[in-house]
């Protein structure tokens, strides 16, 4: 049996709609499962997605339940993070999905690659830091932006380029998010805890 967290903000849909009494259902199930659909749900927060996003961290889902909502959750308005478990064999319909695999999978030969198309890489061009952008574009967006040294040349300093295959994965590892593609049923939420800023 696996345990898994999701953080919800005080005025998020889960928030709102308990789960332990309905489950958790993805906003658009009907939606196809791709590649570029969990790459999208990953990177854009896409609302219209198939998945549901759950953490194996409780610390991320209670960074979710804090920071993700309308307001900063207090004594007497709490935020929410819900505990759940799913066992083997999953629920009838239930798929669970490793983005960091799914991703990976996905990914073009860093040598047959082709130029015309865009950046296809998932490798970055600039300094080390510059993953910190993108870890916590928020507290250290000034990392992701500026020029980067550049091999000597007629060519122009840039920022460095950042794909959503990159940011796919970094996201994912961050999180310590799990996907899942169905509907976890209700019997699967085993508790829900109230958090607050103190």
């Amino acid at each position: 049996m696996a345990t898994f967290y999701k953080g919800a903000g005080i005025g998020t849909h889960w928030h709102i709609h308990d789960s332990r009494r309905v489950g958790f259902t993805a906003r658009a199930p009907e939606t196809e499962s791709t590649t570029a659909a969990l790459i999208d749900h990953i990177t854009k927060g896409t609302l219209n997605s198939p998945y549901i996003s759950l953490t194996r961290s409780y610390a991320v889902a209670w960074d979710y339940a804090m920071r993700g909502g309308t307001q900063t959750p207090i004594l007497g308005d709490p935020g929410y993070v819900y505990e759940i478990e799913i066992d083997s064999p999953l629920p009838l319909g239930l798929e669970i999905l490793d983005p960091i695999k799914e991703v990976a999978l996905n990914l073009p030969s860093p040598i047959g690659v082709d130029f015309e198309a865009g950046y296809p890489f998932y490798q970055h061009n600039g300094l080390p830091t510059f993953l910190l952008g993108v870890v916590s574009p928020g507290d250290m967006s000034h990392f992701r932006i500026g020029r980067q040294p550049q091999p000597p040349g007629p060519g122009l300093p840039c920022p460095p380029n950042l794909t959503p295959r990159l940011e796919a994965l970094v996201n994912a590892l961050r999180d310590a998010e799990i996907l899942f593609h169905g509907s976890i049923p209700s019997y699967c939420v085993k508790e829900r805890f109230e958090v607050v800023f103190s």
